[in-house]
């Protein structure tokens, strides 16, 4: 036997017996998943032995998962908005007079902001006179160049307008409003379904000098839009039949992405769309998947339970938060967290379950949870992740 031959030999099988395999995981970007040749017969200078390939990643493996650095508590308050990566603004509920056998429970509210950092508390002045009860809503664009407001009167009625963020001028939308459902289609444009009280309404597409053209869509298993997302020059929502569609405002016949979807939430990048599936056709649980906005699954499932809701890209489009309740405890429990660069999914630690939106600060470090409480009312406890 050639003495370089029998030198390999004993390597590969001093390697084989220590269990070291580099790269044995066909999962492992980079790596090859080689064929089983036990048993075949070899040729020429092999003479019939298994060979030990030795295949070693292109580049090391992205970091995975999250780690808590600290828990902010805030007690009976839920997150109104974000002003800065460390200022918030909340809304603090305080039961006023007990439940009786004939009366409901009553309550205040009143708005405060904190400097996460000092813990410093402000009092937010309430509105009064002819603006009060007038609920005020703004979406910004995405190059925050500008913002389109509902100033609701009524519950049943929005007045809409765009204002230009660096002059502050503003551009009346002359549109009958009954719904929220819409959003930023690209920097130029927003999609309002405006909603009716008999129909789906109408479909505008509203540019940012308030000028508006009527968006054609041709389905008829719409009725209403309870699942609606915009971005990236594409229209994405789910239709009575609970499947996923998109279109263009110059396509008026809907693609078909995905089928058995009951929510659907677009990432900031316009790049990912998170569903959550119902639980239909024998399926007993509910899935959480990512689909490319082709409509391709991407990956395996994320998340299942019994209720899969409040999914919550960060910012950057990097992670998602999304909370999952499951009647087996030995099921998924509790927040968890998905990070796209590495596809780990990770639980918070934190079992309970949200009863408002979950809330990213502008960075992505912080995250807004609020839950129910016997004593509070409410609690929120937002999460610092180490960076």
């Amino acid at each position: 036997m050639n003495k370089g031959k029998y030198i390999a030999g004993l390597i590969a099988m001093t390697l084989l017996s220590a269990g070291i395999l580099f790269g044995c995981d066909a999962e492992q970007e980079g790596s090859k998943q080689m064929p089983d040749t036990t048993g075949q017969s070899g040729s020429g200078a092999t003479g019939g032995k298994r060979e030990l390939t030795v295949v070693i990643e292109k580049k090391p493996p992205a970091e995975q998962g999250i780690a808590v650095q600290r828990i902010h508590q805030i007690s009976g308050a839920n997150i109104e908005k974000w002003l800065s990566d460390h200022e918030l603004e909340i809304q603090v509920t305080t039961m006023e007079k007990q439940a009786t056998a004939t009366e409901e429970a009553q309550f205040s509210y009143h708005r405060f902001q904190v400097d996460l950092e000092t813990g410093e508390r402000l009092s937010i002045k309430e509105q009064t006179g002819a603006d009060q009860g007038e609920v005020v809503k703004a979406s910004l664009s995405p190059d925050g160049k500008y913002s389109f407001i509902q100033t609701w009167k009524d519950k049943y009625l929005a007045v809409n307008e765009i204002k230009n963020m660096a002059t502050g001028e503003r551009h009346k939308v002359a549109v009958d409003n009954y719904m929220e459902v819409g959003g930023w289609i690209d920097n130029d444009s927003y999609v309002l379904a405006a909603g009716s009280m008999k129909d789906r309404g109408e479909i505008w597409n509203i540019s940012v000098d308030g000028t508006r053209e009527k968006i054609e869509l041709q389905d008829p298993d719409v009725e209403s839009f309870t699942e609606f997302a915009t971005g990236n020059g594409k229209i994405y929502y789910t239709d009575a039949k609970g499947r996923m569609k998109s279109f263009t405002p110059t396509q008026s016949r809907p693609t078909l992405l995905a089928k058995d979807v009951s929510t659907l939430s677009l990432s900031p990048n316009s790049q990912q769309i998170a569903v959550s599936t119902s639980r239909t056709g024998g399926q007993e649980e509910s899935r959480l998947l990512i689909y490319d906005t082709g409509g391709h699954v991407q990956g395996l499932l994320i998340g299942k339970g019994d209720l899969l809701s409040h999914q919550s890209w960060s910012p950057d489009s990097s992670k998602l938060a999304f909370a999952v309740y499951t009647e087996d405890q030995g099921g998924m429990n509790g927040i968890y967290i998905f990070d796209t660069v590495s596809g780990k999914v990770s639980p918070l630690g934190l079992s309970y379950y949200p009863v408002y939106p979950l809330s990213w600060n502008p960075s992505g470090t912080r995250l807004g949870i609020t839950v129910d409480d016997k004593e509070k009312l409410i609690v929120t406890h937002i999460v610092d992740f180490k960076k």
